[in-house]
Parts: structure tokens; C-alpha cells; sequence
């Protein structure tokens, strides 16, 4: 009897840990060849960014500096352009012999897609899935919104996953607010889906929603008394996960629902900004990119994580 009640508590203490979930938008993660569907033609080494192997390395190397820094268990993507560069990126990643990579390439015309890799050793992958965004006003498909559903291994507990990146502000915000209201309730829409076919499942949204938590397109998803919005902690004189011209803006978000059906739970949520990738004065992203120049920097967003107790 003692010896099955000691074998029950190692077991119980091996099976608890932490799982990490990152966030990052990506700043156009592109490779240099060309893509005869989409208009990737700036980033190529006769581009109008003059985007060459050796710039491309140094990117990749960059954003797997960040990536390790945080050392993830689930790292969802946004602005990848498709397998072959997350195919680069894990190589230079901890556990690389670890992630399993989900990319499917969609109708967005410069060829940017939203995107998992997740740990093999801590997932399995149930099922994937995506939702278009097609903006009627404008006869164009934004970037879909792609589903996860992992089921994390040793358990009987299973984290859907929503990665978005909705219409952005180009043309003006109150211009563009239906688009992201529109997008906003494709997810609502989606994670109603999940509650009701998947009752035990626990819910996490994220991405770059072009919009900050008091505007009325989030605000729209947290009428939803079951959503929660999970408020990142920022370092010091960090404001947000994006500064333009003087303005910070957070744009990128965790929301949950569904955590209290099952055995995860929400521990912590911050915004990651160590000082070797942000821009000074200001404090703002250290951006790959600026304009038409490559200034060599990481991202000009700032990645979010959150951390899951099991």
C-alpha cells in the first residue's frame, strides 16, 4: 500500500510542470526565392529590399536568438512565408530535433501566413483547421485564421489554439474597424464551434489583431462572458508590442475560455522585450527592416508568451 501510495505521488510530481506558448509576429519571415503567386518580389536579392542569403541568415539566426530566449513548448507565427523558412528557424532552435512544423499557404496575395511549431515531445496534434477572412468590401481574403487542436501528451487534456492576424489599419482605422469586426466574429463564431463540440477542451487565442484591447473589436469578443482577456505584464518603459512615430500600440494578444473544464490553468502572461532587441531612443522594436532598408535588427513587433501550469 505504501509502496502504490510513494509510486502516486512521483507520479503526480513528474506530471506536473509548466508549458510555455509564444507569440510573435514575425516581420515578413520570407526566403529569397520567388513565388510565382504572390507578390514576394521585394524580397529577393534583386528586390527592392535587396534581400540576399546573407540577409536572409542573418534573420533567421536573429529570430532564433529571440525563440531561445524564451524557449518555448508552442511558438505561433504570424508574417512566415512558408515551411522551408520555419525549416531554417527550428534547426537553429533548443530540443531542435523536437518541433513538428503546421503551415498551409493561403490566399493572402503577399504570401504571408499565421503558423504553429509545436514540441513532439510535449503534443500531438488532433486536428487543424483554418477560417477565411474574406473581406467583401474589398474583394480580397485577409489572412485565414487557423485552428490547433494538441493534445498534451500523458494527459487527458487537450488546448485548442486560435492564431490570428487581422485586416490592418491601411487606409485609415475607422475605415478599416468593420474589417477586423468581421474577423472578430469569424472567431467568436469558431470558438462557440469549439464549446459546443468540445466541451473539455480549454481555449487560448492569440495573435496580431491590429487593434488594442480597448478598441471595439476586441471589445466585441469580451462581451462574451466566457472570454477572458489575459493582460501581459511589460518590462519597464515598455508600453506595447508596437511603436510607430512616437505611439506605442498593443496589438498582440492572448484571450482565453474554457480553462476552468480542464486540468490547464493560466499562471502568467507577459510581453518579452529584452534590451538587445529594442531601438534606441524610444524603446520601440528593433525592426529587421525599415522602409526599404535592412537595418538588421529582429522584429518590429515584440513577442507575447504565456505560461500554463498542468
Amino acid at each position: 500500500m505504501k509502496k502504490a501510495i510513494l509510486f502516486f505521488m512521483l507520479f503526480s510530481f513528474c506530471m506536473a510542470g509548466d508549458l510555455c506558448l509564444m507569440f510573435w509576429n514575425m516581420e515578413n519571415l520570407f526566403d529569397i526565392r520567388d513565388d510565382p503567386g504572390t507578390k514576394d518580389g521585394d524580397f529577393m536579392p534583386g528586390g527592392a529590399k535587396r534581400f540576399t542569403y546573407r540577409a536572409y541568415a542573418l534573420k533567421s539566426r536573429h529570430m532564433a536568438d529571440v525563440v531561445n530566449h524564451v524557449d518555448p513548448d508552442l511558438l505561433a507565427m504570424v508574417e512566415v512565408e512558408n515551411r522551408e523558412v520555419l525549416e531554417d528557424l527550428a534547426l537553429q532552435l533548443g530540443h531542435y530535433r523536437d518541433w513538428e512544423i503546421r503551415i498551409d499557404e493561403g490566399p493572402d496575395i503577399r504570401g504571408i501566413d499565421p503558423a504553429l511549431m509545436y514540441r513532439r515531445d510535449k503534443f500531438v496534434l488532433i486536428h487543424c483547421s483554418y477560417y477565411p477572412v474574406f473581406i467583401e468590401a474589398r474583394g480580397y481574403h485577409s489572412r485565414p485564421l487557423m485552428r490547433a487542436d494538441l493534445a498534451l501528451r500523458g494527459s487527458k487534456d487537450t488546448l485548442t489554439l486560435f492564431i490570428n492576424h487581422w485586416p490592418s489599419r491601411r487606409g485609415g482605422k475607422a475605415e478599416t474597424d468593420p474589417y477586423r469586426l468581421y474577423a472578430a466574429s469569424v472567431l467568436h463564431s469558431a470558438v462557440r464551434e469549439v464549446r459546443e463540440r468540445h466541451p473539455g477542451y480549454a481555449i487560448m487565442m492569440t495573435g496580431d489583431f491590429n487593434d488594442d484591447a480597448s478598441d471595439t473589436c476586441l471589445r466585441y469578443l469580451m462581451q462574451d462572458p466566457e472570454i477572458r482577456y489575459l493582460e501581459a505584464k511589460r518590462p519597464r518603459h515598455i508600453y506595447g508590442t508596437y511603436y510607430h512615430e512616437g505611439e506605442w500600440v498593443q496589438f498582440d494578444h492572448f484571450l482565453s475560455a474554457a480553462f476552468d473544464s480542464c486540468g490547464l490553468e493560466i499562471k502568467e502572461t507577459r510581453l518579452v522585450a529584452p534590451f538587445w532587441i529594442r531601438e534606441m531612443p524610444g524603446g520601440g522594436p528593433l525592426r529587421f527592416y525599415k522602409g526599404m532598408e535592412i537595418s538588421g535588427g529582429y522584429s518590429d513587433h515584440y513577442p507575447i508568451c504565456v505560461k500554463l501550469g498542468f
